[in-house]
């Protein structure tokens, strides 16, 4: 990898005519340039980012904003908290996991915290699916 690129975990919603699939793993990122790559990756105007906790490392999941002014259904793809009614936030559509350090600014992520996530990801995925079982997502105010 090149000096001034960072790695992140990216997860990208790949559409076409048989359907919608998601995909994730490692990407990489200009440091300093941020923003605007995270723009393009996510494919919004306006982000916002959420931080979370897994295996004892904080990591920050970044995410479109503005998700409800678009026309077109809701894509959930990262379930974050408990399977409990109001202990949990889920994120639609595409989105980047990066880290922060002390002073507040985004840095990447280690090949073994890839390797986590990739772990954190399935199991993201099997609570989405009991949650829609279970009912949970019907109506929910959501972080997506």
């Amino acid at each position: 990898m090149e000096k001034n690129k960072m790695n992140v975990y990216i997860a990208e919603l790949i559409k076409s005519e048989r359907g919608t699939v998601l995909t994730s793993g490692t990407g990489y990122i200009t440091k300093g340039n941020f923003l605007e790559e995270a723009y393009k990756i996510i494919g919004c105007r306006c982000v916002d980012c959420r931080s979370f906790e897994y295996n004892g490392t904080e990591y920050d999941v970044w995410f479109d904003d503005e998700f409800l002014l678009k026309n077109g259904p809701l894509y959930p793809t990262l379930f974050l908290g408990e399977l409990k009614p109001n202990y949990f936030d889920v994120i639609c559509g595409n989105f980047i996991i990066a880290k922060c350090n002390e002073e507040g600014e985004t840095i990447g992520i280690s090949t073994d915290e890839a390797k986590e996530l990739s772990s954190f990801m399935q199991s993201s995925i099997d609570k989405l699916n009991k949650a829609a079982h279970m009912g949970l997502l019907s109506g929910v105010k959501s972080a997506c």
